[in-house]
């Protein structure tokens, strides 16, 4: 019902909102991010995003094709009579950061959206890592002309879990993880029960002395899922802009090559407490 004495009322709703959050699940922060959107047949009309300063969202108040959509209004106290929305619309919404510590992401949208779009966002390869946290970076070359394989994805198995990322156009990629839970055996300890440092009577050699936490290792498995043939672009995209993020994280597992025994779905490393592990990965793509 409407309020007696109202003159007019006005509505208004955005056709579509975007909320970014840290694929990995790490520290994240909203400033620095920007977006922009345009039609998928029109990249010519772009609109940009304003930032919510009251949340996390990035907000398009307005986008081509509708304002119909958009606005209400009404006079004499009635209710708002919302028009009926058009057929959704392809937009393409792309997510940078001006600070570089995530890549650009794009991702496809039907306009107009009731909720916000998730994007995730994955780590650029010179991001600073949080306090804390396990890192792992490297670059992903192709087999067997060595050429960098942009838009990877790289899965990193603990024994807390899967995480992955994605490399940039250059193939390079780092992801930030929490570490293990589950802590290997000490450093220094002794199957025997003999205290660390002290001669063992039968053998009368000496246990090595405990280094720290900097000898903490854990074993991860490391894949690859790469088809750059199964990428896809907006229209009228730059060699080096982000493919439509679910298409990168479609593609199919890849083959790594460490040599020895040829081509192989996964390697197992060794992940050290408090040192990045440095993965430089030779892969046939499926």
């Amino acid at each position: 019902m409407g309020v007696p004495g109202e003159r007019e009322r006005i509505g208004y709703r955005a056709p579509l909102a975007v909320r970014c959050f840290d694929a990995a699940g790490a520290p994240f922060a909203r400033d620095g991010l920007s977006a922009v959107a345009w039609p998928e047949n029109d990249p010519a009309t772009t609109v940009r995003a304003t930032l919510s300063p009251v949340s996390d969202l990035l907000g398009f108040g307005s986008v081509p094709g509708r304002r119909a959509y958009q606005r209400a209004r009404s006079t004499d106290g009635e209710p708002l009579n919302w028009p009926a929305p058009a057929a959704p619309e392809p937009f393409v919404v792309r997510v940078t950061d001006r600070a570089r510590r995530y890549l650009p992401t794009t991702v496809l949208a039907e306009v107009p959206v009731a909720t916000p779009v998730a994007v995730p966002l994955y780590p650029a390869p010179g991001r600073q890592a949080p306090t804390g946290w396990a890192v792992v970076r490297g670059e992903l070359h192709g087999a067997p002309d060595g050429a960098p394989l942009g838009w990877g994805v790289v899965e990193v198995s603990t024994d807390a879990g899967l995480h992955s990322t994605v490399s940039d156009a250059d193939g390079r990629f780092q992801l930030c993880l929490p570490y293990p839970e589950a802590l290997p055996e000490l450093p220094g300890a002794s199957a025997t029960g003999v205290a660390p440092g002290s001669a063992d009577p039968v053998s009368g050699s000496a246990d090595p002395a405990p280094v720290g936490l900097a000898a903490l290792t854990w074993p991860v498995t490391v894949a690859v899922r790469c088809r750059p043939g199964a990428l896809r672009r907006p229209p009228d995209s730059a060699a080096q802009d982000p493919p439509y993020l679910d298409s990168i994280l479609g593609q199919p597992p890849a083959l790594i090559d460490r040599g020895g025994d040829g081509p192989q779905p996964t390697v197992t490393e060794t992940l050290t407490f408090g040192t990045a592990l440095v993965l430089p990965l030779t892969v046939v793509p499926s």
